[in-house]
């Protein structure tokens, strides 16, 4: 037993270097994050989180975008954003992903997770386990309640395969669709999450207790509200919050 215990000592040494070196980036490193999302300025024009008030709807948009990349970030796993990849602002939305989607397969990477910004409750965990479902799936998509998605993993093989600047983009049977041409194809399915697109998907994340609480981490765009938002958001709470069984988050 005594000649046995330096190389007990020696596999226990070696183990325990393999698993501190066995970082997110190291698990993941033929995976890559897509944000695709719309120029700030166009984004806050055709959403409408803020009535009545343009600088404090563009301010909620810039905070989720800083909520989103600090997410990505976290996972380690190589990030890029669809504004820096200098696609046609005059194509479609469709055809715009499609060209990002493919722009960072180009780059060598053999997963893609793309995710948009409109989604507060979209957490690090859900990208982390997307990035591993790709080692043993097709494909793993995360639903919104529109009939849209929130998320999209790919491999490459399985992106080659389908048509997707002709799936059916900003409309409630997307997810169906891409259902039916991955069908097929090994996927998986995360939890189905609420994403932000109108002020009442906003008042809607209150009155379930989601995470709109990021709004209050970041306190510059509470002080461009005016009395009409605020006016507008005490009846829309009044009215949504019947629908659901806790009050909501916000006192107005």
């Amino acid at each position: 037993m005594f000649f046995l215990c330096p190389i007990i000592r020696f596999k226990f040494v070696f183990v325990s270097l393999l698993i501190i070196t066995q970082t997110p980036y190291n698990l993941y490193q033929s995976v890559a994050i897509l944000i695709f999302a719309r120029e700030l300025s166009k984004e806050a024009s055709l959403k409408v989180l803020a009535p009545k008030n343009q600088l404090a709807n563009k301010q909620i948009f810039e905070n989720l975008n800083i909520l989103t990349k600090q997410k990505t970030q976290s996972t380690q796993i190589p990030v890029f954003i669809s504004n820096d990849l200098n696609l046609d602002s005059k194509a479609s939305f469709g055809q715009n992903i499609t060209a990002a989607i493919s722009t960072v397969f180009d780059k060598g990477f053999e997963n893609l997770i793309c995710i948009g910004n409109d989604c507060p409750a979209l957490k690090t965990e859900h990208i982390l386990t997307a990035a591993e479902a790709l080692n043993t799936s097709d494909a793993v998509f995360g639903p919104d309640f529109r009939g849209g998605t929130y998320l999209i993993g790919l491999t490459k093989k399985a992106y080659d395969n389908v048509d997707f600047q002709a799936l059916p983009w900003q409309t409630p049977n997307l997810f169906q669709s891409i259902l039916a041409s991955f069908s097929e194809k090994k996927i998986q399915i995360l939890d189905q999450l609420q994403d932000i697109n109108t002020f009442k998907d906003l008042v809607l994340y209150s009155s379930e207790r989601h995470i709109v609480s990021f709004l209050l981490k970041f306190t510059s765009s509470f002080q461009f509200l005016t009395f009409s938002w605020i006016n507008t958001a005490k009846s829309e709470v009044l009215l949504f919050a019947r629908s659901f069984r806790g009050p909501p988050i916000f006192g107005f």
